[in-house]
């Protein structure tokens, strides 16, 4: 994404948000990701800034450590849009429901809001995004494992 941004000349960035703590796997100190934790917590948000300055997109990508839910209020409350929102987080109805609700308000007209992991074996995440592309009256759009939609 930084890679189009920079090659478009687009004047944005990329606010990338995340807890960084990581899934139950990176918490097993036993299996793969063992190695990965110090100070009693997985090393994903050194990593991620490390990959970040590593590309070079220091200038185009903001961390914003944050769950989704705290990150959709700060971003509000700095009367941050955005003309692209890409959802990546939770794979349950409720979470997933929350978050396009959430981002579809910081979404601006023309705008699009993109989701992944839509899926058959996360039901909760297309369960999700057709209800709320039927509630809004748009269109899902689908191409696995994304879907997308228009704020018109």
């Amino acid at each position: 994404m930084a890679n189009l941004v920079r090659e478009n000349g687009d004047d944005g960035v990329i606010v990338a948000i995340d807890t960084f703590l990581g899934s139950p796997e990176h918490w097993d100190r036993t299996g793969q990701w063992g190695n990965f934790q110090k100070n009693g917590r997985p090393l994903l948000y050194e990593q991620f800034l490390s990959n970040v300055l590593r590309a070079g997109f220091q200038d185009l990508v903001i961390p914003l450590p944050q769950t989704s839910e705290n990150a959709a209020v700060i971003l509000t409350n700095r009367g941050i849009s955005a003309k692209l929102i890409h959802i990546d987080a939770a794979h349950e109805y409720d979470p997933v429901m929350r978050d396009i609700s959430l981002y579809w308000s910081l979404l601006e007209p023309g705008g699009y809001l993109i989701g992944d992991d839509y899926v058959a074996c996360w039901p909760g995440v297309v369960r999700a995004a057709n209800e709320f592309a039927e509630s809004i009256g748009q269109p899902l759009t689908v191409s696995d494992p994304k879907w997308l939609i228009k704020k018109l």
